[in-house]
């Protein structure tokens, strides 16, 4: 019978070799699965940042009106246009919206700065109309509100496609504003070292949009 002499260094060698594979492959597949799940988690919380940030544009912008002009020519425009500034990134506008209780409408802004979604808003100078029904604002370049709704905004994205009342898309420079009767807005969210991106798309109406200049 052959003696018990323990492994032989040829058999440590290979018993070293399995083990260092083994091992190898163990951290593989954890740092691929910490990966995964962290990529997930970015995923899941863009998405969560996109709905929310899509739920307030859509809320603001169906609030969309027109600023009664103080001086309007008889037979001419009453007011200016709800839509104030239309690009692929930015909107600005006047809306009412019930947020403290007060009667004056606000001058609302969504923007694209540097990949973060931006909404700000301005407060109207008087608590009461003026001349016409007519809104003075706030035109400090800082505003009485400003937050960050979204990130992870790719270059290049178009965040705001404006229609006509038939629906139809309008070409950009849009000289006349009041021709916007509905706007189709997408937030696209692709967080860094994400292969795909996640976008939501919605078209928001404006119901109280009326004649402008």
């Amino acid at each position: 019978m052959r003696r018990d002499q323990g492994l032989t260094l040829v058999e440590l060698l290979i018993a070293m070799g399995i083990a260092a594979l083994i091992a190898t492959l163990a951290g593989s597949l954890f740092v691929a699965s910490t990966h995964s799940v962290s990529l997930a988690q970015s995923i899941d919380n863009g998405t969560r940042q996109g709905s929310n940030g899509m739920n307030e544009m859509a809320r603001m912008v169906r609030a969309a009106t027109p600023n009664p002009l103080t001086n309007p020519t008889p037979g001419g425009a009453q007011n200016d246009p709800a839509i104030i500034t239309a690009t692929a990134t930015t909107i600005q506008f006047y809306a009412y919206v019930n947020l403290t209780g007060a009667e004056s409408p606000v001058k609302v802004q969504f923007a694209v700065v540097n990949g973060l979604l931006v909404e700000s808003q301005w407060n109207a100078t008087t608590t009461t109309p003026g001349v016409n029904g007519h809104w003075d604002f706030n035109t400090s370049p800082t505003p009485n509100l400003k937050r960050t709704l979204c990130g992870s905004i790719p270059a290049g994205s178009v965040v705001f496609t404006y229609r006509d009342a038939s629906g139809a898309p309008l070409t950009l420079p849009i000289t006349t504003l009041s021709a916007i009767a509905s706007i189709t807005i997408s937030i696209t969210i692709q967080p860094t070292g994400a292969a795909s991106a996640v976008t939501l798309t919605n078209s928001v109406g404006m119901s109280n949009i009326g004649s402008g200049s």
